[in-house]
């Protein structure tokens, strides 16, 4: 009794609570979303199963497997890519399916991460605020993202490069370093996508300037839209279309002949050179862009040189920031060489700036959840009253998952959106002060890990349905509809009950 007594009732209450409305929500829409609710129970049931399991396993047994937990989450990664094994869904191979029920390994290594980086973090406690011990911690957090990128999910592997930079941060890592490599880091997705971006957002232009003498190749452009450049640069590309296949196959033969795509290069040449950009014409410049990322890191040398024979502190600094921009600018041109963005990758992640530029693709769903969470308005439609849900093609698509506060915010309107803001920043909080009253510091710095997972999730969904942030797929925690998320919240709570508890122990 004692025992049962002496669990976090709090932290309890507030992820069931928040799981109810994340199931209410799901029935009011309609009869999938009733399917998904009834879907939701079942993990609802068997996450409160394994978060008591975890609240009974001491959560030092668990630190001292870290390496091992480590491995083996990096193996599920591998094997999830492997054909026949991993399943893949909207173009990413990403599940494992057995028996009807799929898992994504990818959720539950954000936990393992931050296990794996707690038990670090505190063995090189004194160590930590100098530059070479972020090395490891940083290819442990790379790893994984990689993995996850390739599959492809941007998305995850943004998160994890943001519990990396979370962490090392709660850990006492130093703070210029790591906002140095935020830095570089920025720079080094920015390239890329910018210059795709520059390319997509000309093809209407493309398609005017042809339609008056070469008709039939412009309606090629339109109907590939932004994949033109993709089967313009290989004709054997496989587009991501969903209209009818035989339209796409014309509109990828018309391309693909000879005159017409040397027409199609030409007019796009003349129309960047119609609208020059200083920043896309030096980015794309490959000789620049290796120039000032070498000059940069000459100087940094050359600082490091002063500061040696004079001692002066400044050239130190100075070098610093020469090495940032020198870093920034060699790792742009390196992602750009290397890494190939794919158009819808790059579109979901720049249409928040103007959705109105991708009504008709990226910008669609985003378009939709503002209106979804706006008509809404202070007291809502009602429980299950909801109507951007319903039908086979719901006004709403994938509501269900990342857009499910948009649909929170029609039902239940300004003040249940703000219940259950109240109930998630509570249930952080909790997970903060368990942190700070935790009796070891693996315990504080894994509530804290877990805190950190929490926030994010419930930061970035939010943003993406309200338009502040860029479309990256990313669930609400305890509310979207998804196995794996849920248990990996769940497990979390457990393991932050079973913190909770250690203090009487040790007590």
């Amino acid at each position: 009794m004692e025992r049962f007594s002496r669990l976090d009732w709090v932290s309890i209450s507030l992820a069931v609570a928040a799981t109810l409305i994340g199931v209410i929500v799901l029935y009011g829409g309609g009869v999938t979303g009733e399917e998904l609710a009834r879907k939701k129970l079942f993990w609802l049931v068997l996450g409160i199963i394994v978060m008591l399991v975890f609240a009974n396993i001491n959560y030092q047994t668990i630190g001292a497997f870290a390496p091992l937990i480590y491995a083996i989450g990096i193996v599920l990664l591998l094997l999830v890519m492997v054909p026949f094994i991993g399943k893949e869904v909207k173009g990413a191979r990403s599940w494992f399916s057995f028996l009807g029920v799929s898992f994504q390994p990818a959720e539950l290594m954000k936990l393992v991460i931050v296990i794996t980086l707690s038990k670090y973090l505190v063995l090189r406690e004194s160590e930590i605020g100098k530059f070479k011990e972020l090395i490891i911690p940083s290819v442990l957090a790379t790893v994984p993202a990689l993995l996850i990128g390739v599959q492809p999910d941007l998305g995850g592997a943004v998160m994890f490069m943001s519990i990396l930079f979370g962490m090392l941060f709660i850990g006492g890592a130093n703070t210029a370093v790591l906002f140095g490599f935020a830095i570089i880091g920025f720079f080094a997705l920015f390239t890329p996508m910018f210059l795709e971006y520059e390319r997509y957002v000309i093809v209407d232009d493309i398609y005017n300037a042809l339609r008056e003498d070469h008709f039939r190749l412009a309606d090629a452009v339109r109907i590939l839209n932004f994949e033109v450049w993709e089967v313009a640069e290989n004709l054997n590309y496989n587009t991501r279309l969903v209209q009818d296949k035989n339209l796409v196959t014309w509109a990828k033969e018309t391309l693909s002949q000879g005159e017409n795509l040397k027409i199609f290069w030409q007019t796009a040449a003349d129309i960047e050179k119609n609208n020059p950009s200083f920043l896309r014409d030096m980015l794309r410049n490959g000789v620049v862009v290796m120039a000032i990322g070498g000059t940069g890191i000459f100087f940094y040398g050359l600082g490091l040189l002063g500061n040696f024979m004079t001692g002066a502190f400044w050239m130190r600094r100075v070098a610093s920031i020469a090495l940032i921009v020198g870093l920034s600018f060699s790792s742009g041109f390196m992602f750009h060489k290397f890494i190939n963005f794919k158009p819808h990758q790059v579109i979901r992640i720049v249409s928040f700036v103007n959705p109105d530029k991708f009504q008709k693709g990226a910008g669609y769903q985003l378009r939709h959840s503002l209106i979804t969470v706006g008509s809404g308005k202070f007291a809502g439609k009602g429980i299950f009253k909801g109507d951007m849900t319903k039908g086979d093609t719901p006004f709403l698509p994938e509501w269900y998952n990342d857009f499910i506060f948009s649909v929170v915010g029609e039902q239940m309107g300004f003040w249940g959106a703000s219940l259950l803001l109240l109930l998630l920043f509570g249930l952080i909080l909790r997970a903060i002060n368990i942190a700070v009253t935790s009796k070891d510091d693996f315990g504080a710095m894994l509530a804290s890990g877990i805190a950190l997972i929490f926030f994010l999730h419930v930061f970035i969904n939010i943003g993406i349905s309200v338009g502040l942030l860029p479309v990256t797929g990313i669930p609400l925690s305890f509310v979207s509809y998804g196995g794996s998320h849920m248990l990996l919240c769940y497990i979390s709570v457990g393991i932050l009950i079973n913190i909770y508890r250690r203090r009487f122990i040790n007590a």
